[in-house]
């Protein structure tokens, strides 16, 4: 670790990585080649006191700010991608609920969460709407019913985390009808929807990789909620909490693809130091120790910027200081430059282990797979360029 920390972040780092190699790295195979989703794991994590970190204490948490998040990130992924990325996908749904839900809300969906009995999602993107949210067509009717106000909610959502497994998925919804042609984001609202509503259907999606996690298919068939499950004071705030979201969702996600290239690295270097050709190990050849350096070199750039745009967040955010950088531009650039280096890292390990780090055996093998995923969601590689160049162009 070459970014600096205090002395209760190395603690929080040192712990991180202890419980990764004790409780991740031993059983990540299972899980990968089950498909099934690692709860056992998830409950050793939130009994260590590694979920829920950043949730008020009076709920479970530890009020822990955004680079310490990140380390748990880190380090779970680079125990291993898959296992990795289920166990830090349980609290999707989170940050909008810590930031904007009710005391009630918190106290019912949140405190399960820090105990491992529960994990969470967020329904944002749709089959016809993937990186264009204010375009979305799910819709949410208020209506007064039987057991009082409720909405009803109809549409569909996909690429889901944990919406088949899941307890709620907090799903952005078109509350007001009427669309403002040029300013169609106005009028969505983010609904809290509890998995066993009457009407929710999720199909698990068959994908690439991340095989112990789950992304599922949602449909809503007038689901009908109380009108205390909105999220927020009132209608029309869902498109600002999404972006609040997004801020510190693509920073733990840079730092999650950061750990799974630092774990194809960690496995690519001893290879080289076992395999041996011609009399000799392979890390003794020069070309090989070019590729090993420069895997080294982009984990520890990648590094840098994740911790960096952390830390602009958190001064922002919880120091209420002056910063004099965009945080979304800051994001933008953590998780495209992460992410892309993770899919670079992890093809040059499977490089380095030859025709075994083609074989489904070797972890390589699923890091390789794995790692694609995060230039896509949450915001794709392009959609990240384009926020940059709005940020360069003074557009945002």
């Amino acid at each position: 670790m070459t970014v600096e920390l205090t002395e209760s972040q190395r603690d929080l780092w040192d712990r991180a990585r202890a419980f990764g190699e004790e409780h991740i790295e031993p059983v990540a195979m299972e899980y990968v080649e089950s498909g099934e989703w690692p709860w056992e794991v998830y409950r050793k994590a939130a009994e260590a006191g590694l979920i829920g970190l950043p949730f008020e204490e009076a709920y479970g948490g530890q009020n822990a700010s955004l680079v310490e998040q990140c380390l748990v990130a880190e380090a779970f992924c680079r125990a291993d991608s898959s296992v990795g990325i289920a166990l830090h996908g349980a609290m999707t749904g989170c940050f909008v609920m810590d930031s904007f839900g009710s005391p009630q809300q918190k106290e019912r969906w949140l405190e399960p969460v820090t105990r491992g009995e529960i994990t969470t999602g967020i329904g944002l993107t749709e089959p016809d709407t993937g990186s264009a949210l204010a375009e979305l067509t799910t819709t949410a009717e208020r209506v007064s019913g039987p057991a009082g106000e409720e909405y009803v909610i109809d549409g569909e959502k996909d690429w889901i985390a944990n919406g088949a497994s899941g307890d709620w998925v907090a799903t952005l919804c078109r509350t007001d009808p009427d669309v403002d042609p040029e300013k169609p984001y106005r009028g969505l609202s983010l609904i809290v929807v509890p998995t066993d509503s009457e009407g929710y259907d999720a199909t698990p999606r068959d994908r690439l990789g991340l095989d112990a996690a789950e992304h599922a298919r949602i449909t809503y068939d007038e689901v009908r909620v109380p009108a205390e499950n909105l999220l927020g004071d009132e209608e029309g705030q869902g498109f600002y909490q999404t972006l609040a979201w997004l801020e510190h969702g693509r920073v733990d996600i840079a730092a999650a693809h950061l750990g799974m290239a630092e774990g194809a690295f960690d496995r690519a270097l001893a290879f080289s130091k076992e395999r041996e050709q011609g009399g000799q190990p392979i890390g003794d050849y020069q070309g090989m120790r070019w590729k090993l350096a420069d895997m080294r070199k982009n984990c520890q750039v990648a590094r840098a910027q994740v911790y960096h745009a952390a830390r602009t967040i958190d001064a922002a955010e919880r120091e209420s200081r002056e910063v004099d950088q965009s945080l979304i531009e800051q994001a933008s650039i953590a998780k495209l430059f992460a992410t892309e280096m993770a899919c670079e890292v992890a093809e040059e390990a499977v490089q380095v282990f030859g025709g075994k780090g083609f074989a489904r055996e070797h972890e390589v093998e699923h890091f390789y797979r794995d790692v694609k995923a995060g230039t896509i969601y949450e915001g794709t590689s392009e959609i990240q360029r384009n926020t940059i160049g709005k940020v360069l162009f003074d557009e945002l």
